[in-house]
């Protein structure tokens, strides 16, 4: 396909220039490629429109930008930039496919799929941005209207000279880089004035299977006090909210299913604060803070070191113990560079000087404690591809301690040590390759990269337990039990 002779092309470059050169052009928007948006949890490679198509319809639409023509209701005016669009996409020959109705357009509303541009936005409103004041008095009900990380991308910019953890983006950064958004989720009815700048969301990810699981009842809520509380994330289930849908995600979820939540003045809390992320086929430990203090203590904790996460991983094949140090591309995970490949590249060869180290990679570092034979119950693995849902296949279950925190680092590491995680469809095409392999595994790199696709179901992976400021919590029981083989039916290469 064009994408994989790019892709040989750009290794032949890497050949002659370096690792550093082949990732710098790997890692770049080409500006003439047209994009549209992608859905949560699949692969975030480039798609192009078929201009080619009579007929655009809905369910291939993911986000809709249109300007307003009158004064009048949100819902109206939703309405109105919808059917706009798809008319002019159908030739001005609507269906009842692409027809909107208010009552689909006060839907979006209500989930938070629709925005609108605002000339301005003072720092009070950046704190009440994704939610409604119900107070009479204009007073914004407790500083957790303000949600950290709400935008997919914040987050992800590198501090050179300063680890990922310690240029973990504070709640100060996230205001200033909202300011320039200048767009405002808009979750109840609303009058709006014309050539205001729409953006709707019409076919909004739901999670709501996933958002069902975290209940009291299951013991979601592993920890709370006056400041903090931890739940266990479902697997699937995304931390920070996506753009088209406010409340399926780890906070809304804990809110509404765990709630309410009151700070350490006893006031009720509109729902609590992001510290940190976990991917969204991850589940366990995820903590949450009810005030902005909360976050910036936990974001000390982290930057001083003084966090301590444990993960569970299960694999085909046994981890090697002890301590394991690779070397992440960091301008892929910068905000702004999103032409690379959705999994995260590693190499276990040092860089050449401290300078690309400084300004191309983070160190990651992971330490395998324990790798033990485990068995899973094959109706658990019904959906999985044939090699992995043998019957009386024993897999490996390994507890890692994480000594940095980057981006997919636990599922790239393993992968990079021949070991890919149960399920990860991302990385299990990458077992055993590393960048500093890149003379000698071009072809099997670039099909490595073509043949990743974003997990759609679950995976072994959970953030098993963490510990903070005192503070300790440990996940439940994850999805594949804890059925440890016993010593006399382990393969004989296990020990």
């Amino acid at each position: 396909s064009c994408a994989l002779m790019l892709l040989r092309l750009l290794l032949i470059i890497a050949a002659a220039n370096g690792v550093e050169a082949f990732l710098s052009t790997l890692t770049q928007t080409q500006p003439s490629q047209k994009r549209i948006h992608q859905p949560l949890f699949q692969s975030s490679s480039v798609v192009e429109q078929d201009s080619t198509s009579s007929v655009f319809r809905r369910a291939r639409t993911f986000c809709v930008t249109g300007v307003t023509k009158r004064d009048g209701p949100l819902n109206e005016a939703v309405v109105q930039v919808l059917n706009d669009h798809f008319d002019s996409e159908t030739n001005n020959n609507p269906t009842t496919e692409t027809e909107t109705t208010l009552q689909e357009a006060n839907e979006w509303i209500a989930m938070g799929a629709v925005w609108a541009r605002m000339d301005a936005l003072t720092e009070d409103e950046l704190l009440a941005l994704y939610n409604t004041d119900d107070d009479d008095d204009g007073d914004i009900a407790g500083s957790s209207r303000a949600t950290y990380a709400d935008l997919s991308g914040l987050g992800q910019q590198r501090d050179n000279g300063k680890d990922a953890d310690e240029a973990e983006e504070d709640l100060d950064r996230y205001l200033e880089q909202m300011e320039q958004q200048r767009f405002k989720r808009i979750l109840s009815p609303s009058w709006i004035e014309a050539g205001t700048d729409v953006r709707i969301y019409p076919n909004p990810r739901r999670f709501t299977e996933a958002c069902t699981q975290m209940t009291r009842q299951n013991g979601s809520l592993l920890y709370e006090d006056t400041t903090f509380v931890v739940v266990d994330k479902p697997p699937m289930l995304p931390t920070q909210p996506h753009s088209s849908n406010y409340y399926e995600c780890c906070p809304g979820c804990a809110q509404t299913n765990l709630g309410p939540f009151y700070d350490i003045s006893g006031r009720e809390i509109d729902r609590p604060l992001l510290c940190h992320r976990v991917d969204a086929c991850v589940g366990g430990c995820v903590v949450l803070s009810k005030d902005r203090n909360g976050q910036r203590v936990f974001h000390e904790l982290q930057r001083q070191r003084k966090l301590r996460k444990v993960y569970l991983a299960v694999t085909q094949q046994p981890v090697p113990l002890g301590m394991h140090l690779h070397w992440m591309w960091a301008p892929q995970t910068a905000r702004g560079n999103v032409g690379g490949p959705p999994c995260q590249l590693v190499s276990l060869a040092p860089p050449e000087s401290r300078r690309k180290a400084r300004d191309f990679w983070n160190r990651c570092i992971l330490e395998v404690v324990k790798s033990e034979p485990i068995a899973i119950d094959p109706k658990l693995l019904a959906s999985y591809p044939e090699s992995e849902q043998q019957e009386q296949k024993v897999f490996y279950q390994t507890t890692i301690r994480l000594v940095t925190g980057r981006k997919h680092q636990v599922r790239a590491q393993l992968a990079a040590l021949g070991c890919p995680i149960l399920g990860d469809s991302l990385y299990q095409p990458m077992a055993g390759l590393t960048l500093d392999r890149l003379d000698d595994s071009e072809d099997a790199i670039d099909e490595a990269v073509a043949r990743g696709r974003v997990p759609t179901q679950l995976i072994g992976l959970q953030a098993h337990a963490i510990s903070f400021g005192g503070i300790r919590a440990k996940a439940n029981p994850p999805w594949w039990g804890t059925s440890v083989v016993e010593e006399a039916t382990r393969p004989a290469n296990s020990s």
